[in-house]
């Protein structure tokens, strides 16, 4: 078993010849007419699709871009210790580079669109994940150069890696004096830079290519000190900026979590609500003074269940002046809650109403009740609540409040009350003798 598994996955099987690998390694690299301008076009495509937000236009660019190739040549030089290969490949890389941002802030300088979308904004942001896509589309895009026949493993590595979105984004933010994402954009780059060369170097020793020379101890270890420096000074920062991001994203699921819970309550009037990741801030907006008074009086238990919500929820009412623009809901979310509460207060009312038009619509309930008891100078109907309890929602019923001088024998006042709820047997009713009310 332990045989077949490693019979299917030997590298070796399907390898190209180590004189074929060193070739197409070595025509990536190389400086030539036909790769400068395939690159000049590839940034210009590129800077367009990430100045209108085109994800396609992007992934056009990525694929026709000639930048990989000097990277995979640093780490395959490194693998088969060609030091005039690893330099030849950096001076290139580092004129592509130039070339490439040279390129697109030119492109941003005359563009009339200055303001970063998505697809620019993306690529500001590089964390501990961003590691993990280089150093494993790296290695398989060295997987699939080594390989005979065509392979479509390097188209895909170059859409995965996205090495250049990165520098037209340092391009649009050295236009546009936005440093942060400049800054941003560059590290991003580093980034696939570097961990693509360290998984080209790590498949090359895997595949036991042939090195081109031997380095004596002093070399090696020198060599493999300036790779780990590398490794670590690049890895660090992504290491805490993948910290903070997964933080972040958990925070914004309590948050999330906390939102739903409130919606699913219609009593809590939540009518919008900001969710800030990067602050760790939620803001509620709710409408009316009585949702908002018992959404407050909730969220010391709401804080308490989603732990990393505490002391960082801001409730506001709708139309306070303190209310910024941004929380304020549409007019036409405005006009859909007024119709819904419009239509919740005629339910009511028409349930309020019901008893006492019934008793006005019939003139003779008083001279019904009379006929058997004379002794009932009145009669009133409401609707109201009994409260068990402080805390306790209301049981609605119905009250018949009859005047009399006084009280009927028990047996006729459970006949009047059974007689009476057969007139309105929607609700419970309760029936109340007023002797006092009598003159």
């Amino acid at each position: 078993m332990s045989g077949r598994l490693a019979r299917l996955f030997d590298l070796r099987q399907d390898q190209d010849s180590p004189e074929a690998i060193d070739e197409s390694v070595r025509a990536g690299v190389r400086f030539a007419g036909t790769n400068l301008w395939v690159l000049f076009f590839a940034i210009l495509v590129a800077s367009v699709g990430l100045n209108v937000n085109s994800t396609a236009v992007i992934i056009g660019a990525m694929l026709i871009s000639p930048l990989m190739g000097p990277i995979v040549g640093v780490g395959y030089g490194a693998a088969i210790n060609d030091i005039a290969l690893i330099r030849r490949a950096l001076t290139n890389l580092a004129i592509f580079i130039a070339l490439s941002l040279l390129t697109s802030v030119v492109y941003f300088l005359v563009s009339p669109l200055d303001h970063p979308g998505s697809e620019l904004l993306a690529r500001t942001t590089p964390n501990l994940w961003d590691v993990l896509i280089a150093a494993f589309g790296g290695a398989a895009g060295m997987v699939g150069l080594t390989r005979r026949g065509f392979t479509n493993v390097v188209p895909g590595v170059a859409i995965a890696t996205a090495l250049m979105p990165p520098l037209c984004t340092v391009g649009f933010g050295l236009a546009n004096a936005r440093w942060d994402m400049a800054a941003g954009a560059a590290y991003l780059f580093v980034i696939n830079g570097v961990f693509i060369a360290a998984a080209t170097l790590a498949v090359a020793k895997l595949l036991r290519l042939p090195p081109l020379a031997s380095l004596d101890e002093i070399a090696r270890m020198r060599s493999r000190g300036f790779i780990t420096l590398a490794l670590t000074v690049v890895l660090v920062p992504a290491v805490w900026l993948g910290w903070r991001f997964a933080h972040q994203e958990l925070w914004v699921a309590q948050a999330r979590a906390l939102v739903a819970e409130v919606q699913a309550d219609p009593g809590m009037g939540l009518v919008s609500h900001v969710v800030d990741g990067p602050q760790q801030r939620l803001e509620l907006v709710v409408v009316g003074q009585d949702a908002e008074s018992r959404l407050r009086a909730e969220l010391p238990t709401l804080e308490r269940v989603h732990g990393g919500l505490a002391g960082r929820i801001v409730l506001r009412r709708v139309g306070d002046a303190s209310a910024p623009a941004r929380a304020d809901v549409s007019a036409q979310a405005m006009g859909e809650l007024a119709l819904q509460v419009q239509r919740l207060q005629d339910e009511v009312a028409g349930m309020r109403q019901a008893p006492l038009q019934g008793a006005q619509a019939d003139a003779r309930l008083l001279a019904e009740i009379r006929a058997q008891w004379p002794q009932v100078a009145a009669v009133t109907v409401a609707r109201g609540s009994r409260l068990a309890e402080a805390s306790a929602t209301g049981e609605d019923r119905l009250l018949v409040m009859i005047e009399l001088p006084r009280p009927l024998p028990s047996a006729d006042a459970m006949r009047l009350t059974r007689w009476l709820q057969a007139r309105w047997p929607q609700s419970p009713l309760h029936l109340v003798e007023d002797i006092r009310a009598v003159r």
